[in-house]
């Protein structure tokens, strides 16, 4: 009986310091900040998108694949090894910033955002990624961002519908739009009829043309204008190519 009592005794001294210890500990554990759930899931999703847009953009060197995921925004291209997915493989290093917001114990909305970096094991057998993993210390890579056709499709029917079928006129309404200087333009004339080819990247083209009828625009699909498909010049704005659906 006394063996008992003296044990009931002793347990829960000895105890204590470590109930002591457990609970500072817990106290003082570090806890994530509400937004910081939301603001991986996010950057997540962006590896998504651009993992998908590697398949459907049918890449394969090393540098497409780096210009591709630099255009995305809030990504840092990191590192870029290998040449091509069926050679070498290539294997690509990004950091991608999510934003995310939560509700902390006081009830109040507060917003961050987080750094999640992403290696990607693009061949040559077989694809991968790991997510989450420790960010390469340097610069990023510098990635040239794309110039955009975004909104000139209205303005650049209304500004060769009043050139008319002139090539020079045309020209002009053309060089009136105030273009990012890096889009691609090329102007052509056959049979009284102006085609016009704007480009700012492989899937952004817009082409039109001019003719005693009026000006028409058209943006040829993704499909239309992959590798060794449908290019996008003067001379496919003017062909009877244009306007029509992928098959």
């Amino acid at each position: 009986m006394r063996t008992r009592t003296l044990l009931a005794v002793a347990v829960p001294v000895a105890l204590a310091p470590l109930l002591l210890a457990g609970g500072l500990w817990w106290a003082q554990r570090p806890v994530e900040p509400a937004w910081h759930d939301n603001a991986v899931a996010e950057a997540t999703e962006t590896a998504d998108r651009i993992q998908a847009r590697f398949v459907r953009d049918h890449l394969y060197k090393a540098a497409d694949y780096a210009h591709t995921a630099g255009q995305e925004a809030g990504v840092a291209v990191l590192q870029v090894h290998g040449e091509t997915h069926w050679q070498t493989g290539v294997t690509l290093v990004l950091r991608i910033t999510g934003h995310g917001q939560g509700v902390n114990g006081h009830g109040v909305v507060i917003k961050g955002d987080a750094q999640v970096c992403f290696r990607f094991r693009l061949g040559p057998e077989r694809d991968a990624r790991d997510d989450g993993i420790d960010c390469p210390s340097g610069d990023p890579l510098p990635i040239r961002p794309d110039p955009s056709l975004s909104g000139v499709d209205d303005r650049l029917k209304r500004a060769l519908a009043a050139a008319g079928p002139d090539e020079t006129a045309a020209r002009a309404a053309v060089d009136g739009l105030g273009l990012d200087p890096a889009v691609r333009r090329e102007i052509a004339a056959a049979r009284g009829t102006v085609g016009v080819a704007l480009r700012a990247a492989q899937y952004d083209c817009l082409l039109a043309r001019v003719g005693p009828t009026g000006a028409q625009t058209w943006r040829p699909s993704h499909t239309q204008l992959a590798p060794g498909e449908l290019p996008c010049t003067a001379g496919t704005a003017l062909s009877s190519q244009f306007g029509r659906s992928p098959h």
